[in-house]
């Protein structure tokens, strides 16, 4: 009897406490979601990089459009349509973006997916000298592309300043800086124009 009361303190020790850490987690996460979504238009400076490169620039996000700056690539997506600009090769490829696509180019969007196909940890660390949460997401099915997000949020507004994205066989490494929020942006900011790269070959690849 006692080794079955001593096994059943041991087992109340393990999951009481990841219980209330996912639940904490949740909580977090909720608070973030709603803070991006109460944050309007968007406007912040990145750095990301990945097995394929790395990149910095500006991004500009209006709900769920958004316009990419940067020396080398340019993007513009308007919630169905992505169109990529590429100096190198003066080329603009034209696709329609699967979730995992649109998460590749917009570290916000992870409010829309983390509600569901999820579980989450969360902890305090402190991260450019601020009190943050790490929060890690883990996928619940094997066909989930991404498999893992690690996302790093302000306590003090409970916006994101970090984001990992971890598939299968790559990771993608995002940090957001200087970000401002209640931007106004008209929707044509997220379309591309071709008057302004009249000489750029368009790929369509829709």
């Amino acid at each position: 009897m006692k080794k079955n009361l001593l096994l059943f303190h041991i087992l109340m020790l393990l999951i009481v406490p990841a219980f209330a850490q996912a639940n904490n987690a949740k909580s977090i996460l909720d608070k973030t979601s709603a803070a991006i979504k109460n944050a309007g238009d968007i406007k912040a400076e990145f750095s990301a990089k990945a097995s394929s490169g790395s990149m910095s620039g500006t991004i500009y996000i209006h709900k769920s459009m958004l316009h990419l700056q940067s020396a080398n690539v340019k993007c513009w997506y308007d919630g169905k349509t992505l169109w990529t600009y590429r100096k190198s090769t003066n080329e603009v490829n034209i696709t329609t973006p699967t979730p995992a696509e649109q998460q590749s180019i917009n570290p916000y969007l992870f409010i829309n997916m983390y509600k569901k196909g999820y579980s989450y940890t969360s902890k305090s660390i402190s991260f450019r000298n601020k009190a943050c949460y790490e929060l890690t997401l883990t996928a619940t099915s094997p066909n989930n592309t991404i498999k893992k997000m690690i996302i790093i949020v302000d306590k003090k507004n409970y916006y994101p300043l970090k984001v990992n994205i971890i598939r299968a066989k790559s990771t993608t490494e995002i940090d957001i800086t200087n970000c401002k929020t209640k931007q106004k942006f008209v929707e044509s900011t997220f379309k591309f124009k071709k008057s302004e790269f009249p000489d750029a070959e368009i790929i369509d690849l829709r």
